[in-house]
């Protein structure tokens, strides 16, 4: 889908280069990628100028929040407006950055955008060949993504199609919680991103 980016005159500095231009979002969608957070507050506020997801260096997996910088105030305080809509499935948080870096994240923020592991474990997506494992969650089993990279888009795609498909399936999302929250699961796209990812936050989400 194209997008149409619109650029606000340069009116001052304030407009160009002042980091309260910035929004942090919290509660995103471990599936949720920079093409999509772009996608929707271009929709919705226009005048994105940049959006950066924060991944795990280990992993490469999002930490579950980002910042996105804008062009003008106007933008900025529609964005700001916003929090507690949806995106992906999830409650955004969504509040003014903090006026630096935006490498350089709160022990605040991130405690809370990410899963507590205080009490529980979290469940981890694997590699099954590579880890060991306590689910196998690849094809056949009940849990196999039915779409396929290439014949049904590319694995954004089919990530994505995944979650619609299993949004719709009951008997899976009522056993999602008892079999896989808290294990390690198993398909073979690990590191990269999968529909294994999807499950495991459906399993964590309270």
């Amino acid at each position: 889908m194209a997008h149409s980016f619109t650029r606000a005159p340069q009116r001052t500095a304030n407009t160009s280069t002042n980091q309260s231009l910035s929004i942090y979002v919290g509660n995103l969608s471990y599936g949720t990628n920079e093409r999509d957070l772009e996608a929707f507050f271009n929709e919705k506020c226009g005048n994105v100028k940049r959006v950066r997801i924060i991944y795990d260096n280990n992993t490469q997996q999002s930490r579950g929040f980002a910042f996105v910088n804008f062009n003008t105030d106007d933008a900025l305080n529609t964005a700001l407006n916003l929090s507690d809509c949806r995106l992906d499935g999830r409650v955004l948080r969504i509040s003014p950055a903090e006026a630096r870096n935006s490498s350089s994240v709160s022990t605040d923020q991130v405690a809370s955008t990410t899963p507590q592991t205080t009490n529980k474990h979290r469940t981890q997506v694997v590699h099954c060949k590579k880890s060991k494992y306590d689910v196998y969650i690849g094809r056949p089993s009940d849990w196999g993504n039915p779409f396929v990279i290439g014949k049904d888009g590319d694995r954004d795609d089919v990530i994505r199609k995944y979650r619609n498909w299993i949004m719709r399936q009951a008997d899976l999302l009522a056993r999602i919680k008892p079999e896989l929250q808290g294990k390690r699961i198993a398909c073979w796209c690990k590191p990269e991103a999968c529909h294994g990812d999807v499950l495991a936050e459906l399993a964590d989400v309270d």
